[in-house]
C-alpha cells in the first residue's frame, strides 16, 4: 500500500499552462483502465449495493484507487487493503443510488450534480483505519500539483437518518451537536497541511442537498484528504455513521483569486480567523476548531 502511495506522490509535477479541471465521475475506471460498472442487484436494507460500484468490496490491487479524468484524480479505495472476505470497505466508492432510503450508499439529493440517478462518490471515513495507518482513509490524489478551487458535498442518506431519528447506537442530534467534514491539503510527502471545515450539521441545521465548498484557502497541493468528526462519541469511537457524498471537485493549474470565506452549510458562511496564533472557524459569532468542535 505505502509503495503505491509513494509512487503516486512522486508523480507530482508543475503545470506549464493554466487549466481548470472538474472531476468527471462518468469516466471513472479502476487502475487497469476498466470502466466502473454498477451492481444491478446486490443486498438489501442499509447496505443494499444495487447501483453501486460492483468492486466496492474488492481489495485487489487493481481496485486500490478509482481513477477519473484519465487518472488526473485518484480516489483512495480500501487503503487498508483488507475487505475481510468482502465484508468491509473504507475510503471511496461510486454510487448511482437514486432513492433516499437510509442506504449507506445513498445521498439525500438522490443523485450527483448532473441529476437524479447520475454517479457520485460516497466516502466512508474509517477512524480505525486512519489511526492505524497514520493517514486518512479518504484521500484524493492529483497527477500533478494543483490549486483546489471547490467541491460539492451532500449528506449521506444513512447519516441523515442517524442524526435526525437515531440509528442503532447513534442518537438524534440536538442543536448543540455538530457533524463536520475536515478537508485538508496534502503535500508531496502525503502530509496534511492547510485545512478547512464544512459542517454537515450545526446549530440544529443539516445539509439537505449539494453544498458548494470553496477550497481556495488550501493553496497548491498534491491532493486533498477528508476526515469526519461528530459530537456523538461513545466508548468505542464515534457513534454517528461517518459517510458523506462528494461530486464536482474542481482544481486549477494556476493560483485562483484568494478568498477567506468558506461555505459551512447550505444556509450560511463561515470565516477562517486567527485567534492567539491558532486558526479557527467563525460561524454565527461562534468559534469552532478545525476539527469541528465548538470553542466555549
Amino acid at each position: 500500500m505505502k509503495r503505491v502511495f509513494v509512487w503516486i506522490i512522486s508523480w507530482i509535477t508543475l503545470s506549464a499552462s493554466a487549466e481548470v479541471i472538474t472531476m468527471d465521475l462518468a469516466t471513472a475506471t479502476d487502475m487497469n483502465d476498466h470502466p466502473i460498472t454498477y451492481n444491478t442487484s446486490y443486498g438489501n436494507g442499509y447496505y443494499d449495493g444495487t447501483d453501486v460500484w460492483d468492486s466496492t468490496y474488492n481489495d485487489s490491487e487493481s481496485c486500490q484507487f478509482i481513477y477519473t479524468n484519465g487518472a488526473r484524480f485518484m480516489l483512495s479505495h480500501i487503503p487498508s487493503m483488507n475487505a475481510y472476505n468482502g465484508m468491509s470497505w473504507e475510503g471511496f466508492t461510486l454510487s448511482k443510488v437514486s432513492q433516499d432510503t437510509a442506504n449507506v450508499f445513498g445521498c439525500v439529493a438522490n443523485g450527483g450534480l448532473a441529476g437524479e440517478g447520475t454517479p457520485y462518490a460516497i466516502g466512508y471515513f474509517s477512524e480505525w483505519v486512519t489511526e492505524s495507518q497514520g493517514f486518512s482513509s479518504n484521500i484524493i490524489f492529483f497527477d500533478q500539483a494543483y490549486y483546489p478551487e471547490y467541491v460539492y458535498i451532500c449528506q449521506n442518506s444513512n447519516t441523515m437518518k442517524a442524526i435526525t431519528n437515531g440509528v442503532l447506537n447513534a442518537r438524534a442530534f440536538t442543536e448543540q451537536d455538530t457533524l463536520s467534514l475536515i478537508i485538508s491539503a496534502i503535500d508531496g510527502d502525503g502530509k496534511e497541511t492547510q485545512s478547512i471545515i464544512y459542517h454537515l450539521a450545526v446549530d440544529g441545521k443539516k445539509n439537505n442537498g449539494w453544498g458548494k465548498v470553496s477550497l481556495t484557502a488550501l493553496g497548491q497541493s498534491a491532493g486533498v484528504s477528508f476526515r469526519m468528526t461528530s459530537t456523538d462519541i461513545g466508548s468505542y469511537g464515534t457513534n454517528t455513521p461517518l459517510y458523506f457524498a462528494l461530486d464536482g471537485l474542481t482544481v486549477n493549474t494556476e493560483k485562483p483569486t484568494s478568498v477567506q470565506t468558506i461555505d459551512t452549510n447550505t444556509q450560511a458562511n463561515g470565516q477562517m480567523v486567527l485567534i492567539n496564533g491558532r486558526l479557527m472557524l467563525m460561524h454565527d459569532r461562534q468559534l469552532y476548531t478545525l476539527l469541528g468542535q465548538r470553542v466555549e
